[in-house]
């Protein structure tokens, strides 16, 4: 595996990808996903892949040769009838995308964006699995991937791991209030968790090294939509390789 399979997810609107195997008896009616060894959001493979692949039919018009190479396909329907092909596998490798930085509220300079030496380490060890060797210095690979992802805002290290996962926590992440009105009477009020606008992620696409799909993703136009509440603007996203 190499550089390229390495991708950053940036959210350039609020994301809400769901976590449906969790039921909250506080605020939240609806939570987003966590990663189940850290407690940090992240976004599960399925929800990245499932993604992709609306992306890669949608709006990069993938040919259905390329896409069934990529994502596979499952036993279906067709015409009324049950096709005859087989389940196919597909090529590519999806992993779970973790959170790298999360954006704060700043006086000065309206937000900035933190990160948490446990969580520089934990990308570090991830590509080091993959052969991948990173700068060993935490500040050196903080600034690297600043650079590498173009951020024009300062990028800190919290004061501690306990402080970015409080950043982190349902206490802290943005909860939004939705509701359903019927002649201007509220029938249904709930509350959602968001990740915010600004917050990057890291995943590996094992993409086999054909390009296909990086190549659509890449560039300032293509933005990918991940999660719930795509007609309200949410989960709005822009792809960046490791480079």
């Amino acid at each position: 595996m190499n550089k390229n399979n390495i991708w950053f997810i940036t959210t350039k609107t609020n994301m809400h990808v769901g976590n449906e195997n969790t039921t909250s008896y506080g605020l939240i009616d609806l939570a987003v996903q966590r990663n189940a060894t850290t407690g940090l959001p992240c976004i599960n493979s399925s929800s990245l892949k499932g993604a992709l692949n609306e992306f890669a039919v949608q709006e990069a018009k993938i040919e259905s040769a390329d896409l069934i190479e990529i994502f596979g396909c499952d036993k279906g329907m067709e015409n009324g009838k049950r096709r005859n092909s087989d389940t196919k596998k597909g090529r590519y490798t999806f992993f779970d995308a973790n959170i790298l930085f999360l954006p704060v509220q700043d006086d000065k300079t309206l937000y900035h964006l933190e990160t948490s030496h446990d969580v520089i380490g934990r990308f570090r060890k991830q590509m080091a699995l993959f052969g991948i060797q990173l700068n060993q210095d935490d500040e050196a690979l903080k600034e690297e991937l600043k650079k590498n992802l173009a951020i024009d805002k300062e990028v800190r290290f919290s004061d501690s791991d306990e402080k970015f996962i409080e950043l982190c926590s349902d206490d802290n992440l943005p909860i939004i209030a939705r509701n359903v009105l019927e002649n201007g009477e509220s029938k249904n009020l709930w509350y959602e968790q968001v990740v915010p606008a600004e917050t990057v992620f890291y995943t590996i696409i094992d993409d086999k090294g054909d390009g296909i799909l990086a190549n659509k993703i890449v560039g300032d136009k293509a933005i990918v939509q991940i999660g719930a509440n795509a007609t309200i603007g949410y989960g709005y996203c822009k792809f960046t390789n490791l480079k």
